[in-house]
């Protein structure tokens, strides 16, 4: 099968991308559900937003194509296509890098081939699927059985103490966007600085960010700089 994904240059990895939004055809048939389905009000500030906008009938077809690729996607297949990218570092892959990995528990399933057949490649998948109480313990059970997943929850502004006090408690690792001054949770806990949106180091999240950062084998909690 052909697997839709990209090189993000910024990353210094691939990256695989679902539609944000619902897209519909000219006639108003849906032809790929949007995924962004637990988002926040600060969601609306998103980045990838802005690209959307300036862009919209090429990135609208491409994630038709991308939002196919996912249903379709196997390990087998996602390694047999990594495997060919020699030039490039493949040890690390991020899940999604627009849109949402967990929009329903299908997901589940093809995460959890995607972590079994490429045990040796490292799976970034920040989500906002720990809002919701039935896709959330299916997500903790990947991150406590798999160790090539680096789940982290997307935490911002609105996220209260009571809901970060969870997160700890179950073991996530989160990632807090939303507030340049907030340099712990809300629970008290160190937030790392993200090198690449702090420093502007483009590709530290290939090489750099081990200890304390995404990549941590441990309990983390990663700040980005707004942006």
């Amino acid at each position: 099968m052909n697997v839709e994904h990209r090189y993000c240059k910024d990353l210094d990895m691939f990256a695989i991308d679902r539609p944000i939004n619902t897209i519909r055809d000219d006639g108003g048939k849906v032809i790929a559900k949007g995924s962004c389905v637990w988002k926040t009000e600060p969601c609306d500030k998103c980045f990838n937003l802005k690209f959307m906008k300036m862009y919209k009938r090429g990135i609208d077809a491409k994630d038709v194509r991308n939002e196919r690729s996912w249903q379709g996607l196997t390990g087998k297949a996602l390694r047999a296509t990594l495997d060919r990218k020699h030039k490039r570092q493949t040890d690390r892959v991020r899940l999604m890098s627009r849109g949402e990995t967990f929009r329903d528990p299908s997901d589940i399933i093809r995460v959890r081939d995607l972590l079994t057949e490429n045990p040796d490649r490292l799976f970034w998948i920040p989500t906002r699927a720990w809002r919701s109480r039935r896709m959330r313990p299916l997500i903790v059970a990947i991150m406590r059985e798999f160790p090539n997943a680096r789940i982290q929850a997307s935490t911002d502004v609105t996220t209260t103490r009571e809901e970060q006090a969870g997160l700890d408690a179950e073991g996530w690792s989160t990632m807090f966007f939303g507030d340049d001054k907030a340099f712990t949770t809300l629970t008290g806990n160190e937030r790392s600085l993200c090198a690449k949106t702090w420093e502007q180091d483009k590709g530290a999240c290939a090489t750099r960010c081990g200890k304390g950062g995404c990549f941590d084998k441990g309990q983390t909690h990663v700040h980005l700089k707004q942006h």
